[in-house]
């Protein structure tokens, strides 16, 4: 051993780069093997709650598209029901008015009939009311009785001569 003497530095020296190692595969056994399986688990994890927050989100974007379609649908067919309805009270009204028209019409109708049997009635009351009153004024001046014949036939020339026509 006369030919190689290491000096005691480099001895130590070698001794701390052995060591050095051997702490290194150590502690890369020990330590950083599950410190980077932890960490590579937690990155999984991290990545699928991730990837499950954006399939929640994809889905409620999903679902607000749909109850949006929904509620424009329903408002179409709140509109198509409010048009049915008011073009059938048009119907119903106008012919609520149309029978009242008619009911009306009838009315007046029979308002005038009834109007025109009164008048000719109260016509008739006075024709016969002058007839009796002149007759009976006439008998007076003439002193005589004049028979119902002759009576019918003055009455008759007086109200063709006055109204045109013998009633």
């Amino acid at each position: 051993m006369d030919g190689l003497v290491i000096s005691d530095a480099v001895k130590d020296l070698i001794i701390n780069i052995i060591n050095i190692v051997i702490l290194f595969v150590i502690v890369k056994t020990l330590a950083y093997k599950p410190i980077k399986k932890f960490l590579d688990d937690r990155k999984a994890k991290i990545e699928n709650q991730l990837k499950e927050a954006n399939d929640a989100k994809a889905q409620a974007d999903a679902a607000e598209k749909q109850y949006s379609q929904l509620i424009a649908d329903s408002k179409a067919k709140e509109a198509d029901i409010i048009r049915e309805a008011e073009k059938q009270a048009k119907v119903n009204a106008d012919a609520v008015i149309a029978n009242a028209k008619k009911t009306a019409d009838g009315i007046i109708e029979k308002a005038k009939a009834q109007a025109k049997q009164e008048h000719d009635a109260k016509l008739a009351a006075m024709k016969d009311d002058i007839t009796d009153l002149a007759f009976g004024i006439s008998s007076r001046i003439l002193s005589r009785e004049v028979d119902s014949k002759d009576n019918m036939r003055i009455a008759d020339e007086f109200f063709k001569q006055h109204t045109g026509s013998a009633e």
